[in-house]
């Protein structure tokens, strides 16, 4: 049997990892740091193509997509299928083809009368919202039941991990800045703060700013910034005080609802997802895959490219 370790335990080395598990690998995780300490934990994690670039990517969300569509169907995943109104400005042109990635049926365009003002275009989607406090959790528990087994471990070279017949998954996120001395990792800052306030509404989107609202049931979730080449992960109160005024537009409550908490995290953009297997450095002890640089869309391309890791590892 092959061996598989897994650098990084966020939502791309968990969900790699427990398809390589199901699949019939001997699966080894290690990691810095744990949920609910990883970036993953610190997104507001919906459906939605973000920061996000290659010719694969599409192909990748709709898979995702469809494979968030069957766990909401698990109780105990925390993914729940729900609705997404985005919106959007004539002179504003969004990066992804994120339309291309939606299931046929699942998209209508909002009628003028229901845009907010300033606002030409409007659609509703049902979408994939995965609440990272339940979801992380479950997924290192299923993991578990598939005699994977997770470590926290910084690793600071893949060189220290490779064995005769192992194969190496790198899910290092930022970390592969170092890691692999990928200089193309770079990280984009996004700010968000967690009102104590619990409406019933869709989430709500404009990726120009961007802003959205993402209410969970712990909280609602208000973002947010995009800050390129910012590393430091502290909140900025002028910053977060301009993220809920944009908010309060959508919704006059969020003005007077009190705060739970606020954080700032670091996505691991690169100009082009890095998904492929290369030669370790001795060929003879093993392989690797890298699977890297998300940027803001770790959750919404994870089961794409965890089946697409899953195929290399068979066939390498």
């Amino acid at each position: 049997m092959k061996n598989i370790i897994v650098v990084g335990c966020g939502i791309s080395g968990l969900s790699s990892g427990l398809l390589l598990a199901r699949a019939g690998f001997d699966v080894k995780i290690i990691s810095k740091n744990l949920p609910p300490h990883t970036t993953s934990n610190k997104a507001a994690a919906f459906w939605s193509p973000y920061y996000a670039n290659g010719d694969r990517v599409a192909r990748w969300a709709m898979e995702s997509y469809l494979e968030y569509e069957k766990l909401s169907q698990v109780a105990e995943s925390g993914v729940s299928m729900t609705k997404l109104h985005r919106f959007r400005k004539k002179d504003f042109a969004e990066a992804e083809d994120w339309e291309a990635a939606i299931p046929e049926g699942r998209l209508r365009i909002l009628e003028k009368e229901k845009l907010p003002a300033g606002y030409d275009e409007g659609f509703e989607v049902e979408v994939p919202l995965i609440e990272t406090q339940i979801f992380l959790p479950y997924l290192m528990n299923e993991f578990r039941k598939e005699r994977g087994k997770i470590f926290q471990h910084e690793v600071k070279s893949l060189d220290e991990l490779m064995e005769e017949n192992t194969t190496l998954i790198n899910c290092s996120g930022m970390g592969a800045r170092t890691l692999v001395n990928d200089n193309a990792m770079i990280p984009v800052k996004g700010q968000v703060v967690m009102m104590d306030v619990h409406l019933n509404i869709p989430i709500i989107l404009d990726e120009r700013e961007p802003t959205y609202i993402v209410q969970r049931k712990d909280g609602c979730i208000v973002g947010g910034t995009r800050e390129e080449n910012v590393f430091s992960e502290t909140t900025d109160e002028a910053t977060l005080t301009g993220i809920l005024d944009r908010a309060s537009k959508f919704f006059p409550e969020l003005t007077d609802a009190k705060r739970i908490t606020q954080w700032a995290a670091l996505r691991p953009y690169r100009y082009e997802v890095r998904l492929e297997w290369e030669a370790g450095p001795d060929l003879l002890r093993g392989k690797i895959i890298h699977n890297y640089g998300h940027g803001g869309s770790g959750f919404t391309l994870a089961w794409g490219c965890a089946q697409e890791v899953l195929q290399l590892a068979r066939e390498i």
